[in-house]
């Protein structure tokens, strides 16, 4: 071995030696964690001794790739270019100075923790009420968000709480309700996702509205009290705990227009001044707080001001009479007064003669009528009003004088018609009359013309020159000295007879035919009521045809018969009689028609020919021949023969069809009526054969035929159907006649099917049509049967169902939330019977159905089946609030974090730490609760929490309230005692613990004013109402006061102070004495002599109850004893000698 050899093996060996302690020096122990989303953390441990660095490498998809190095003796490295949700694979390696690496370490496979989501921006907070903020913020849309966790403080730096989990959303927002009003709260939020959660957004705040202020109350019980004939007092009662100032308004009665008297008026009483006396006024009040809002109006009380002294009325003024007739003077005068009980009206012959009192009056009176005066006579009046003061002064004297009486009326005016333009009247003449007035009129009533002035002395008139067959109406008057008329009489009438009506002229004959004559005349006379026609077949014996109306001036006579001569003649006639006859007219009728042909008889001898035969018809010139298609209408007519024809064919007819025939005869007057109607019936032709028939496989089930229909007479088809189109053919459906179509249904699929089709009718049958074939497709699956659904879990529901096809080509399934609309979730393979629906919502019903297809078509629907996922424990309710809005009532309101619970659980208890006892079950999605029947001034504590068929939720964090005081209840048994002669005691039941004080309140009228007399403490029960005056009766009420306010009114009370009755002589009031000791009434005299005396004893009512006669000495002491008798006040009467004491005492 040379020695270039030797260095070779030699550097062979080192370089081996030092590969393999590099080998032998790599880190192990390798170990990785991902702290966050976006770092990996490496570990490894050091084995080298000389290393320069580490180079840390990292796996993408297949192969390894450096992301850093490490210091030499580094055990750690992190990695901070990783993403979250990612599994990354690393191993490390040395470098030694040399350069050289060592080997790898084990690989080490690190997954990093979900991204979080990214930070809400833009967070916006908006006032709603004053109990609600609205929140809105941006969503970045980046990151893995599910949800949004809110947080509120009282101020942006304060302390944060949760108060809401808000779902993922686009576009994100929250209605935070259930806050306090006029008060600011600040509010954060951020994201919640796999990947924890986001940092916290910017800090909104909003400040919720505050309450709008309230109305005060309204006063209450108000009343009115008069002072004097000017003043009124308003009282009424404020129950408002702020001050409050108050309007008072008036008006002029109960239910007017009101009118502001006082504005901000500072008490509770208020002297209305400067009113009319005796007048009513009506007020109301309402109370303003100092936000200037108003209550409601009180009570409307009324009262009247006192009346003033009574005075004599004033004088009436300004007197006129006026003379209206002969026998009446009307008076007027103005009424100064206003007070007056009436009035009294004088007369006298002149204005300085005696006036005597003619009539009374009543108050207010301004006229009066005199009557039953004479004529031609002067009278003089004077007025005067009256009261209970006395009379006033007299109007001036005014006189006026009567005119002159008018005539008498005439009586028994008569009207009597003597010819027909001449009445005659009669009446009884009236004394004094210096002449008549006559009038007549046409109708009674009106458009009265004078006619004559019949001279003093007379009592008839005739009335001549007048219209024959009229009425008319006279009435007369007389006349007085002065030339004045009267009164009218009586109205008599008359009617004028008629005379004979004018004989009618120029008669005529204007048309004559062998059955009608027609006339024609001038009526000649206006006054004739009708015509009488005659006819004479002679001119010589003449009988009345017609009666004619009255004018007639035609008339046509229809009782003629042919060729006959008729003469006719015509007068007038009315009530007064007849006219004379009209000249006289003749006129001979012609020959008539021909008759009804008869014996008519219809024959078809063919399909398109009718023979007909008849009769033979006398005078006839023609026979016309008619023809119908039904006999009722459409008559045409078909030929015109000779008068001597009995015969015709009627050629060219369809066959199978009826015709209706009829004639008849004519001649020189006419056609004559038409025969009887014949008919006869073309016999029918076979059909032709139907063309162009065509087979259509519809489904594969059914074949559907069509076919020309060539015929017009056929009653029918007949259709055949045949296996191969040359034999078996069979008759499968008789088809109604002018069909085109038929459909062959339950046939078997892919088969081929032969069909033909002829007509028929009466006559016989067609030809067969041309042969058509048609094959049937194959046939849809059968529909599944037996589909079951069954929940698996609140997000599985497994379907399972039976086969019954076996030419399905697969399955669609089906499914609806509501059972009537479905949508396909799933198309399946042939032969499948389960699947498994997954992703699905908790506590919801769904309803499934299945079909089978293939490349015919779908099969029918399997039965619905249906499964309800199980539902989850709802969400726990939030920001539960209680508020105490009555001494006995709680309103509770919380945020409803769920949708899916069935109902809520509320619990009270008396503390926070206490033991809570469910008060209510309340319905799902509700949101408030009212606690009722509560104790006042106490400490409620609630809590809540949602319920469904999964479970409860947690509660929502319990919070206290405590109920306000409540006014004490109010005072019962109210009694009042009369105890002295101006005293009255008041006892009453104990009132409530919870009261402070009681109000007193007496009025002197059951319906008041009361006026609080005095406040006692609540303790007490009775109380003495002194200095009262006698013979009145006293209304008491109570109520009872605490800080709360004050209670209802007790019943009211009365007691009566009876008069004093105090008669003394002086004598015995100087001489006597008593007076009550130990219950005792004791007497004591010191007279001038015995006498004979008698002692009663009385009740406040007047009972008696002790009664005592004796004979005293003039010194004597004794007494009574009273320890039966109740406590009270009694009257003692002493009357001695005819003298008299009263004494009032009393007894304890």
């Amino acid at each position: 071995m040379n020695l270039s050899t030797r260095f070779w093996l030699l550097a062979l060996l080192l370089a081996t030696a030092f590969r393999l302690s590099a080998q032998s020096n790599a880190p192990s122990n390798l170990a990785g964690s991902a702290p966050a989303y976006n770092r990996v953390v490496l570990t490894w441990k050091d084995n080298a001794t000389n290393e320069s660095k580490f180079e840390i490498e990292r796996k993408d998809f297949t192969s390894f790739t450096k992301v850093g190095e490490a210091a030499a003796n580094a055990t750690t490295y992190t990695d901070n270019s990783v993403q979250g949700s990612g599994s990354y694979t690393y191993r490390v390696r040395a470098i030694v100075a040399t350069g050289a690496a060592t080997g790898y370490s084990a690989e080490v496979t690190v997954t990093t923790p979900a991204t979080p989501p990214t930070t809400p921006t833009g967070l916006g907070a908006a006032t709603l009420s004053t109990s609600a903020i609205r929140l809105t913020w941006i969503n970045p849309g980046a990151g893995s968000a599910t949800d949004f966790l809110l947080e509120r403080a009282a101020s942006a730096g304060g302390s944060y709480t949760q108060v809401a989990v808000v779902p993922y959303s686009r576009t994100p927002t929250y209605d935070d309700g259930g806050l306090s009003s006029g008060t600011q709260y600040c509010y954060r939020v951020r994201a919640r996702g796999p990947g924890g959660t986001s940092d916290y957004s910017n800090v909104a705040c909003a400040t919720t509205t505050a309450p709008a202020p309230t109305p005060p109350v309204t006063p209450s019980g108000a009343t009115v009290s008069a002072v004097s004939t000017s003043q009124l007092q308003v009282f009424w009662q404020d129950v408002n705990v702020v001050p409050v100032t108050f309007e008072i308004s008036r008006a002029n009665s109960a239910g007017g227009t009101y009118t502001v008297v006082q504005a901000d008026f500072g008490q509770k009483i208020f002297t209305d001044n400067n009113l009319s006396a005796n007048t009513q006024y009506c007020y109301k009040v309402r109370a303003k707080n100092s936000a200037g809002l108003y209550s409601g109006y009180s009570n409307e009380a009324c009262g009247t001001t006192k009346a003033p002294a009574p005075t004599a009325p004033n004088a009436p003024a300004r007197l006129s009479v006026n003379a209206v007739s002969s026998s009446q003077i009307n008076l007027q005068w103005a009424d100064l007064s206003d007070n007056e009980t009436g009035f009294q009206i004088e007369r006298a012959p002149n204005s300085s003669g005696t006036f005597i009192k003619i009539a009374d009056l009543g108050a207010n009176a301004t006229t009066y009528s005199d009557n039953g005066l004479s004529g031609s006579t002067q009278y003089c009046y004077r007025v005067r009003a009256v009261n209970g003061v006395g009379p006033s002064g007299y109007t001036d004297t005014q006189c006026a004088t009567t005119p002159a009486a008018p005539a008498g009326v005439p009586q028994n005016l008569a009207a009597t018609a003597v010819s027909t333009t001449q009445i005659n009247l009669s009446w009884s003449g009236v004394s004094g009359a210096s002449g008549y007035q006559l009038e007549r009129s046409s109708n009674g009533n009106d458009s009265w013309t004078k006619i004559a002035d019949p001279a003093s002395t007379a009592t008839t008139y005739s009335d001549q020159n007048l219209t024959p067959n009229t009425r008319y109406f006279y009435r007369i008057r007389a006349l007085n000295a002065a030339g004045a008329p009267g009164g009218y009489s009586n109205t008599a009438d008359a009617t004028t007879p008629d005379s004979p009506p004018a004989a009618p002229a120029r008669l005529v004959i204007t048309s004559v035919a062998y059955n009608q004559i027609s006339l024609q005349w001038a009526a000649g006379s206006a006054n004739q009521i009708g015509f009488q026609l005659e006819r004479s077949p002679d001119g010589s014996n003449w009988a009345k045809l017609a009666d004619v109306a009255a004018n007639a001036t035609t008339y046509t006579d229809n009782t003629v018969q042919p060729q006959t001569k008729y003469f006719y003649r015509l007068r007038a006639v009315n009530a007064a009689g007849v006219s004379g006859y009209s000249s006289v007219v003749d006129a001979t009728t012609p020959a008539g028609p021909p008759a009804a042909p008869q014996n008519l008889v219809a024959t078809a001898v063919s399909t398109t020919q009718i023979n007909l035969s008849w009769s033979a018809v006398a005078t006839a010139t023609n026979v016309l021949v008619e023809r119908s298609p039904n006999g009722n209408d459409g008559w045409a007519q078909i030929a015109s023969l000779p008068g001597d024809a009995t015969s015709y064919a009627d050629q060219g007819r369809t066959p199978n069809t009826r015709y209706y025939y009829r004639i008849r005869a004519t001649n020189a007057s006419g056609a004559g009526p038409y025969s009887a109607v014949a008919n006869a019936l073309t016999p029918d032709a076979p059909p032709a054969a139907p063309a162009r028939l065509s087979a259509t496989a519809a489904s594969f089930s059914q074949i559907n035929l069509q076919w020309a229909d060539l015929s017009g007479n056929e009653s029918g088809f007949q259709l055949e159907r045949s296996p191969n189109g040359s034999d078996g053919w069979t008759k499968i459906a008789d088809v109604a006649a002018n069909a085109t179509t038929y459909s062959d249904p339950n046939l078997s699929p892919r088969t081929r099917y032969f069909y033909r089709i002829r007509a028929v009718n009466a006559a016989g049958s067609s030809d067969y049509s041309n042969t058509a074939d048609a094959t049937t497709p194959d046939s849809p699956p059968a529909a599944p049967a037996r589909l079951t659904a069954t929940a698996t879990s609140n997000t599985q529901i497994d379907l399972a169902w039976a086969d019954l096809s076996d030419n399905e080509t697969g399955f669609e399934i089906e499914r609806s939330i509501d059972g009537t609309t479905f949508t396909k979730i799933a198309d399946l393979g042939a032969n499948v019977t389960t699947y498994q629906n997954t992703g699905l919502t908790p506590n919801t019903r769904y309803y499934y159905r299945i079909r089978a297809k293939n490349a015919v078509g779908l099969s029918a629907y399997s039965a619905v089946a249906d499964a309800t996922t199980p539902d989850v424990p709802p969400a726990a309710p939030a920001r539960l609030t209680a508020t105490a809005t009555s001494p006995t009532q709680v309103a509770l309101a919380w945020a409803d974090l769920s949708n899916n619970e069935s109902s809520f659980q509320l619990e009270r208890s008396s503390s926070a730490t206490g033991t809570f006892t469910k008060v209510a079950d309340i319905a799902a999605n509700a949101t408030t609760y009212t606690d009722n029947n509560l104790t006042d001034a106490t400490q409620y504590c609630y809590r809540i929490r949602a319920i469904n068929a999964a479970g409860p939720s947690g509660y929502a964090d319990a919070v206290c309230v405590t109920t306000p005081l409540a006014p004490p209840a109010s005072p019962t048994d109210l009694t009042a005692l009369v105890q002295d002669y101006d005293q009255i005691r008041l006892n009453w039941t104990a009132v409530s613990p919870k009261a402070v004080t009681i109000s007193i309140e007496r009025a002197t009228s059951a319906n008041g004013p009361f006026v609080e007399i005095k406040q006692v403490p609540a303790a007490v029960t009775s109380y003495v109402d002194p200095g009262l005056t006698e013979f009145t009766i006293y209304y008491y009420r109570i109520k009872a006061i605490n800080t709360a306010g004050n209670s209802g009114y007790s019943n009211v009370a009365s007691a009566r102070i009876n008069e004093v009755i105090i008669a003394v002589e002086d004598e015995l009031d100087t001489h006597t004495e008593l007076y009550v000791s130990d219950r005792a009434l004791n007497v004591v005299t010191n007279w001038f002599s015995t006498l004979s005396t008698t002692v009663q004893l009385l009740t406040q009512t007047g009972q008696s109850v002790l009664t005592d006669n004796r004979l005293v000495r003039p010194t004597a002491r004794w007494h009574y004893d009273l320890n039966h008798l109740p406590t009270g006040t009694y009257l003692v009467h002493l009357v001695a000698d005819g003298r008299k004491l009263t004494k009032r005492i009393l007894l304890p």
